[in-house]
């Protein structure tokens, strides 16, 4: 008896394995949708839309983009979070939803640890603090100099409350003791730097040939070294702020529960695609660089990364734009 009875258990667990495999296999089955939390045209866009098609030129998957932009783009990843755990509903995920709106808008009650997987870090970038040419000064120490000779006078852009052009133009008012006017935009504010109606802005490195023309100047990079496209810049550590380094990211994130295996095979394939010649020609225009990051080191990294922005909100008191 115990000789069939171990029988049947080695040949239970030899299907169970095997029906585990197939339906390992067999995933993706349909398409995958793909959350974007902006607006279509917008960076993350130009990313999931990377993916989508990096995806259906390897043959893993087709994919949907379905744009969902709002507060600031916790909306999508809110909805992605209550969508069903299966594989078949991600979204493109950024550094303000993830660490920053949850303190911002506490009623939406977003935690990420609890309501999404973590898939993968795609790209992070860093933000270029630009001027407008006619501004009279030409590193960081005449800028600040300048704001507290007068004190209130001079502001800085944001794209948004939870944005790292925000927070790194918070971060630069408190590592150096000036009064700063802070001006948010919901559209780039680049124009207005450069006419002078607002004095600085955290920029991306996409602004490269705005400055490279002459139409802005550089005054500091927020990345821990300096930046290939802009050679002669220095970093805001360099500069004497090593606090001022808030940095921008995008990941990819599906709802908690996903099994684990479809969360890894999602890592893999957008790793692939990332890792793509041709998908790193079309990303350039967004002036980042690609993070392969495991399910758990995104994970980490938001652990990591929460209790600093909850606390930062409180104490610069950031409200919602």
């Amino acid at each position: 008896m115990q000789t069939w009875s171990t029988l049947f258990r080695a040949t239970a667990l030899a299907v169970a394995g095997l029906v585990a495999q197939s339906a390992g296999a067999a995933y993706p089955e349909r398409a995958i949708q793909i959350v974007v939390p902006f607006a279509a045209g917008s960076p993350p866009d130009l990313l999931a839309r990377v993916l989508a098609e990096g995806w259906k030129r390897s043959g893993f998957a087709e994919a949907t983009i379905v744009n969902q932009p709002g507060v600031g783009g916790s909306l999508g990843v809110a909805q992605v979070a209550k969508a069903a755990p299966d594989g078949y509903t991600v979204a493109i995920a950024g550094d303000a939803a993830v660490l920053v709106n949850p303190a911002l808008y506490p009623e939406r009650a977003l935690s990420p640890l609890n309501d999404l997987a973590p898939v993968s870090q795609l790209i992070v970038t860093p933000t270029v603090l630009v001027v407008g040419k006619d501004l009279p000064v030409s590193n960081l120490a005449e800028l600040l100099a300048l704001a507290r000779a007068k004190p209130g006078e001079l502001s800085f852009a944001s794209a948004g409350a939870g944005t790292s052009s925000r927070r790194n133009g918070e971060l630069l008012k408190q590592a150096a003791g000036v009064n700063l006017l802070h001006v948010p935009y919901k559209t780039s504010p680049t124009v207005d730097v450069v006419a002078g109606r607002v004095t600085m802005f955290f920029a991306p490195p996409s602004v490269a040939p705005m400055v490279a023309d002459g139409r802005l100047r550089a005054l500091a990079v927020s990345s821990p070294g300096r930046l290939a496209r802009f050679p002669d810049v220095p970093t805001t550590s360099e500069a004497g702020f090593p606090q001022v380094n808030s940095l921008a990211w995008f990941g990819l994130v599906a709802p908690a529960g996903t099994p684990m295996d479809r969360v890894e095979r999602l890592r893999d394939e957008a790793a692939k695609v990332m890792q793509d010649p041709a998908a790193a020609k079309q990303l350039e225009t967004l002036g980042g660089s690609p993070v392969l990051s495991s399910p758990k080191e995104f994970r980490d990294l938001i652990a990591r990364e929460l209790p600093r922005w909850r606390e930062f909100v409180r104490e610069v008191g950031i409200q919602p734009d």
